[in-house]
This record gives structure tokens, C-alpha cells and sequence, in this order.
């Protein structure tokens, strides 16, 4: 929270961070710290969802007051091994993996969804299927390579899934792959998701702390404003992306 302070944060979301152990221990643990510090507001929790115990660690999740959603890492590089969080890509087509992502409507929790562009098709289709839950794009869809071909899939991938309304997008996390970032680097892979999803679907957000390693938490979010000031956008379309989506899409 110091890293973050200083830019006037007042209220944050934890998304899980690979537990080792049961899941609703994580769980626990934050809300305690909500409990006595007043953060975080949201809890995204983990859950695999092609667990046959599903239903059990959902409901244990619930119990607690501040969960607001689940992330199952999805994110599964065709060619590049460390690009991979998930062990295989067929959680999006799975009956089991699905059967989960369907009994997350009982308890009306957001699906953070982190993928790889290549995967964005199978992803329109499960949202497609879904249109009651909220689905939230985790860093910005990974534009990783910057390529020609590479950045045309992405684009592609976004504009699938924005076509769905109950799909926002978070623009963070491009500093895992392009270590030495700027505003030049980040300026297109800003422009383009705001475009398509509009200023009422994207947040801007960060991956701290692991950030920490490639920049400071003010540096990021000082480039996103000169950005949306490069845009032309307006103070409210700013305020939309760095407090009231999350505020309204997090339920917090």
C-alpha cells in the first residue's frame, strides 16, 4: 500500500496470487487484513474450476463478505513455454471446466479472465454463452509480442470480446514482457483497448508488487494519464478508467 498511496488509491483489489495450499486460506487471510485495515475492498479468489469440489470452495469463498469474483489462470502460450500459467489450453472447451464457470452464477461471482490472444475466439464463445456474469480481461489480453502478425491477433481477440457488454478489460501488467517500458511502447497497446471497449469497460490497474521489479506505481499511473491527456480525453472518461469501472464492475 505505500507504493500506492502516494497517488491517492482509496480503495483496491486483490487478485490471487497462487496459494499454495488450500484456496480459501487465501481467503481468510485477506479478508482479516480488510477486516483490520480497511483493504482490500474486493477479494478475487482461485478456484479450480474443473474440480469435482468446486461447489465446496465457492461456498467457502462466500463466507467471506469482501469476494467479489474468481481467477483460474487460463493463460496458455502456443510456442513459448514460460508463457504459461495454465497446464494445458483446453479449460475453454472442458464440460467440467464449463460446469464450474456456470455454478459461479449462483453466487454471483466475476470471472478474471487471463489468456493469451490466441485463445480470445474460445473466449467469445464461452462469454457468449454466459451473459449474465461479468467477465474481466486480465492485463490488457498479454500483448506480449509486438510484432505485426502478433498485434494483429490481439487486436482481433479484443475486438471479439468486446462485442459482448459484460466483458471489461484491464490495461496493466505490460511491463511483465517489455521490461524497459515508456509511454511511447505503452501508448498504442492503451489506445487500441480503450477504443474498442470505450471508456466505461477499461480500468487501469497494475501488477504490483511484482511490478515493482521494472518501475514505480506513481511512474505507471502518471503514463496512463499523459496518455488519456494525449487521447483527448476528457477529466470524467479518466476518472471512469482509474476509479468508477472498478468501483462498479468489483462492486466495491
Amino acid at each position: 500500500m505505500e507504493d500506492c498511496t502516494t497517488f491517492g488509491v482509496t480503495k483496491s483489489v486483490h487478485v490471487q496470487g497462487n496459494f499454495d495450499g488450500n484456496p480459501v486460506e487465501e481467503t481468510r487471510f485477506c479478508q482479516s487484513l480488510a477486516d483490520e485495515h480497511g483493504y482490500p475492498h474486493g477479494i478475487v479468489a482461485y478456484a479450480d474450476l474443473s474440480s469435482p469440489d468446486v461447489d465446496n470452495v465457492l461456498k467457502g469463498h462466500c463466507a467471506y463478505p469482501n469476494v467479489r469474483g474468481i481467477r483460474q489462470m487460463l493463460d496458455y502460450h502456443p510456442v513459448v513455454e514460460k508463457w504459461r500459467q495454465a497446464p494445458h489450453d483446453r479449460f475453454l472447451t472442458d464440460d467440467s471446466w464449463l460446469t464450474g464457470l456456470t455454478l459461479m452464477e449462483k453466487y454471483n461471482l466475476s470471472f478474471d479472465l487471463q489468456l493469451h490472444a490466441p485463445q480470445m475466439q474460445a473466449a467469445a464463445g464461452v462469454v457468449r454463452t454466459h451473459p449474465n456474469m461479468q467477465f474481466i480481461i486480465n492485463h490488457a489480453g498479454f500483448p506480449a509480442e509486438l510484432n505485426t502478425e502478433a498485434i494483429a491477433v490481439w487486436k482481433e481477440g479484443l475486438a471479439m470480446l468486446a462485442q459482448h457488454s459484460n466483458v471489461a478489460i484491464k490495461l496493466s501488467g505490460y511491463n511483465m514482457f517489455h521490461f524497459d517500458w515508456n509511454k511511447e511502447l505503452l501508448y498504442p497497446l492503451v489506445e487500441y483497448p480503450i477504443n474498442v471497449f470505450s471508456t466505461g469497460r477499461c480500468m487501469f490497474a497494475s501488477n504490483f508488487p511484482v511490478d515493482k521489479i521494472n518501475g514505480g506505481y506513481k511512474d505507471l499511473m502518471q503514463c496512463y494519464a499523459s496518455i488519456c491527456t494525449d487521447m483527448g480525453l476528457t477529466q470524467e472518461d479518466a476518472d471512469k478508467m482509474f476509479r468508477d469501472n472498478a468501483t462498479r464492475v468489483y462492486r466495491i
